[in-house]
């Protein structure tokens, strides 16, 4: 199984991956920019695409989710975790861009790129015990309207499934410009 781990950062990578960062450390096989396209891989080349803590960090979000569309494998799987935009994590470094919810990630759905397998909002120990992780999962879309403010989550982490299909349009921006 070949698999990328995007951002994998200064510290760690997932085991048995390449690393991808723009910054050079030990652990990172391919320095490089996640600003700046195409990523240097060829298409359809992963399996597994790991991006922990990365898509916050990028000016152009979709532009990347398009990439990541283009070299992952049809059905492969894209774990994605991110702060919630609920959370003062999110808020709190100066260099995330941008943020995301449930919503987010179902929007990108929609655009029948990818397929949601499994999703789940992390919360801190105090909501889980009183039961809100229980329901903001169960009714992500209505937690995030109503009670989002009033009991953030910490993170959101997605599985997704690439879908791809030759006959049709398979990048996100002609999705959304035309």
């Amino acid at each position: 199984m070949e698999i990328l781990d995007l951002g994998c950062g200064l510290k760690s990578k997932k085991e048995g991956s390449v690393g991808l960062d723009k910054r050079s450390a030990p652990h990172v096989d391919i320095v490089h920019d996640l600003n700046v396209y195409p990523y240097p891989f060829p298409d359809s080349e992963f399996d597994w695409i790991e991006m922990s803590h990365i898509i916050e960090h990028v000016e152009k979000p979709l532009y990347m989710m398009n990439e990541v569309h283009r070299i992952a494998k049809n059905r492969a799987t894209l774990r994605i975790i991110t702060p919630h935009y609920s959370s003062q994590l999110s808020y709190g470094d100066f260099e995330h861009l941008h943020h995301f919810g449930y919503i987010t990630f179902l929007t990108l759905q929609n655009t029948g790129l990818f397929k949601i397998k499994k999703y789940k909002l992390w919360f801190t120990d105090l909501y889980r015990v009183l039961g809100i992780s229980l329901i903001a999962n169960k009714f992500p879309r209505r937690w995030e309207k109503y009670l989002s403010n009033i009991f953030p989550a910490r993170f959101v982490e997605f599985f997704l499934e690439v879908v791809k299909d030759d006959g049709k349009c398979n990048t996100l921006i002609e999705k959304y410009i035309y």
